[in-house]
């Protein structure tokens, strides 16, 4: 199950964010895919928003890789950026990526075990100068109703 949308502004990036919260009911992994600047924290700022967060208060987490928040559901940001490949038992990532809270998980494709998690993969690439095409991609059958509602709901 995929949904592939355009966005033509930060603030549509971030929308898309909050309409995936509104969906989201806890124990959710979300993978987030793109080039440095893509739009990876932009939409997390939105799914930030759509759990009752400021979104002020995420940032980047480059130099921190994992901030914990706590809004309708926790939401633990996590960047592997500053790393070339981790292991799910790295850093403890085990705990938060299969926790009650929604995991965001920045350059997911860096997880060795992404291939085989079941999760929603949110690739963001850029579809010109001002614009961004943003794929909703489900592994397993729980995270396709998402998108199918997401879908149903939104588009």
């Amino acid at each position: 199950m995929t949904l592939v949308i355009e966005t033509r502004s930060a603030h549509e990036t971030k929308t898309w964010g909050r309409r995936l919260a509104s969906l989201l009911e806890g124990g959710e992994l979300l993978g987030l895919v793109g080039e440095l600047g893509a739009g990876k924290t932009c939409f997390i700022k939105g799914l930030a928003s759509g759990l009752n967060l400021r979104e002020g208060d995420i940032l980047s987490p480059t130099f921190t890789m994992i901030q914990e928040h706590r809004g309708r559901l926790p939401l633990f940001h996590i960047d592997l950026y500053r790393l070339d490949r981790v292991a799910l038992d790295d850093l403890g990532l085990r705990e938060y990526l299969f926790s009650e809270g929604v995991a965001a998980v920045e350059w997911f494709e860096r997880l060795r075990e992404a291939p085989e998690l079941e999760c929603i993969t949110v690739s963001i690439t850029y579809a010109d100068a001002g614009s961004r095409r943003i794929e909703f991609a489900a592994s397993g059958e729980r995270y396709a109703a998402r998108i199918e509602n997401l879908k149903r709901r939104f588009k």
